[in-house]
């Protein structure tokens, strides 16, 4: 077992940080031997880092770490061309030992087991211009971390998921899930170089497209088989047709701006939607706020969101900071209706009653701004 020490003892006893590096990969590769970096922070600054190796077993620990308020440590490591964290660790008060486990998986050039299981793009329609949000949920449904395998720059970083924009957009914004120093230009969009591990990681990015006219042919590539689809477009007077969705009952928010719904289900990597916007109005609205929207789509869809929601890689927020007791106990409840319906654990004609009541008391609350927090 190696020792090492990372930062100077302080007049408080010193502390140690000892861990494990597991495989999650079935049948994977030995973790033994692997170099190991912890990182100093001292008020959220990096002020130190030290190496260290794993024994035979993928144990590791260092000593001689300042348990003094104020200093945090990361466990850091790259394996098979993925680099590999461990949370935030920092001593409590009387503390000197952090233990943690680092899970690392074997690597994959192969995108297969890449898909998304739910995409939402939110259309905002301004004077002469579109705000465009994609909200896409990818999901790694193997064990490995898909590291990707066409090379995009001289320093070798390699593509691992892509994404098309139409013509036209400009003023590309990485949202949540997307790092700007691994994003590069493609022919028809951007690619991310950063590697995808196993299980669900939510990407969001927004952009800007102007028009000219009332009338916009937005046309989007389907990059990954795309389990559910969802399409919300803003503007009640704003017509908007598409072969390959369905057009749902419109829905409206709590300010009163109205939204267009168009769905589609188990879209083919390579699918064109070609999606006709016409009489766009000549108002700016663009100050919507988009907790709002994604709470429509529980209105709408259902299932979409309470997927979000269960892998809570999705958190809704208000300008405040956070949903209301009241709003944010509604979502999560449609979304356990939804999860016991699917398991069978509620027969069909109770789901669809309770659903009712619940989407009537949720659209009873965003007409509502001033309620008080914890009203139901």
């Amino acid at each position: 077992m190696s020792l090492s020490l990372a930062a100077p003892a302080s007049a408080a006893e010193p502390g140690s940080v000892e861990g494990l590096v597991v495989n999650g990969t079935e049948g994977g590769s030995s973790v033994s031997n692997q170099d190991i970096t912890l990182k100093t922070y001292l008020d959220n600054t990096e002020v130190d880092s030290t190496d260290a190796k794993t024994d035979a077993d993928g144990h590791f620990i260092f000593v001689g770490l300042s348990a003094e308020p104020g200093y945090s440590y990361q466990v850091t490591l790259a394996f098979q061309g993925a680099d590999y964290y461990s949370e935030g660790l920092s001593f409590a008060e009387g503390e000197t030992t952090k233990s943690t486990v680092v899970t690392v998986y074997d690597s994959t050039a192969s995108d297969e087991a890449i898909q998304v299981a739910t995409a939402h793009i939110v259309i905002l329609v301004g004077q002469t211009s579109l705000l465009v949000e994609e909200y896409l949920l990818f999901n790694n449904e193997a064990d490995l971390t898909y590291i990707g395998s066409r090379v995009v720059n001289t320093e070798g970083d390699k593509e691992t998921l892509r994404f098309s924009l139409p013509n036209g957009a400009t003023e590309l914004r990485p949202v949540s899930g997307l790092m700007e120093g691994y994003l590069y230009s493609s022919e028809d969009g951007f690619v991310d170089t950063m590697p995808v591990l196993p299980g669900a990681k939510l990407i969001i990015y927004s952009y800007e497209i102007d028009y000219s006219s009332g009338t916009y042919e937005f046309s989007k590539r389907v990059n990954y088989p795309t389990a559910s689809f969802i399409l919300i477009v803003q503007g009640e007077g704003t017509k908007v047709t598409s072969d390959r969705l369905t057009v749902g009952e419109p829905v409206v928010d709590a300010e009163g701006i109205w939204f267009n719904y168009l769905s589609g289900q188990a879209l083919a990597s390579g699918d064109i939607l070609d999606i006709h916007l016409s009489v766009l109005p000549e108002t700016d609205n663009q100050n919507i706020v988009i907790w709002v929207t994604l709470a429509l789509v529980v209105l709408g869809a259902g299932f979409g969101f309470s997927y979000l929601l269960r892998k809570k890689r999705l958190q809704p927020v208000s300008p405040e900071g956070s949903l209301s007791q009241g709003r944010q106990r509604l979502l999560v409840e449609l979304a356990q209706l939804d999860d016991d319906f699917e398991a069978g654990k509620i027969v069909e004609e109770n789901y669809h009653r309770l659903r009712k009541v619940k989407k009537s008391q949720l659209a009873e609350l965003m007409q509502s701004p001033k309620e008080k927090s914890g009203n139901g």
